[in-house]
């Protein structure tokens, strides 16, 4: 515990860095499209947590997010999964199924208004992005995910718990509730790039909790 402290100490001071740096300014013309959430939970289903991302559509068009096609007043989250799918990698939308069918409670989560540009940045690295592993796992990947888009920087560091810790620092939603995306949007990413593809997600990772 000792060890710990000043581990935790100096990840918050460098949270708290980052977070004081200015903003990429945006081109004219780069109008609002989505917000963008960084989200963590710990269940029982779940011992060292999971953190993923959750964009939701605030335009009148659909939108391009990673792989997957958003449309106008909708929501995707997006996650990386190991041990509840035999398919390793990118998933859209198990999180927003679970989070709908399952108790949520103990989530937390930090907001980041996108524009289209930086949606475009977003997505960009959603579609190369697409593998999981012990040092990539689903904490790396949404921070991943989530510096591409956000000026509120996050440290990708092993244990999902520090996503939290960080979440925290950035200030949390008040309050937080995603969209229900029907059985056929919960889907997979397969393969990277412009060739990238989507195929129904099994419905193994969608029968617990996240």
């Amino acid at each position: 515990m000792k060890r710990i402290r000043p581990l935790l100490a100096l990840l918050l001071a460098l949270t708290f860095t980052l977070s004081l740096l200015p903003p990429a300014l945006a081109a004219s013309g780069d109008d609002y499209v989505a917000d963008m959430y960084l989200c963590y939970r710990q269940s029982k289903a779940s011992f060292f947590g999971h953190a993923w991302v959750y964009i939701e559509n605030r335009s009148d068009e659909t939108l391009q997010v990673g792989a997957y096609r958003l449309p106008p007043e909708q929501g995707v989250s997006v996650g990386s999964f190991a041990f509840r799918s035999r398919a390793l990698g990118t998933h859209y939308n198990v999180e927003a199924w679970c989070g709908n069918h399952y108790p949520m409670g103990g989530t937390v989560a930090t907001k980041q208004p996108l524009t289209r540009s930086a949606l475009s940045r977003v997505s960009s690295k959603l579609l190369n992005t697409n593998f999981w592993g012990v040092f990539f796992n689903c904490a790396a990947f949404a921070a991943a995910i989530w510096n591409a888009g956000s000026s509120k920087k996050v440290i990708p560091l092993l244990f999902p718990v520090f996503v939290k810790l960080q979440i925290q620092a950035h200030g949390t939603v008040g309050s937080f509730r995603m969209y229900a995306p029907d059985r056929d949007q919960v889907v997979k990413q397969n393969g990277t790039g412009s060739g990238a593809t989507l195929s129904r997600c099994p419905d193994g990772p969608l029968q617990k909790e996240i």
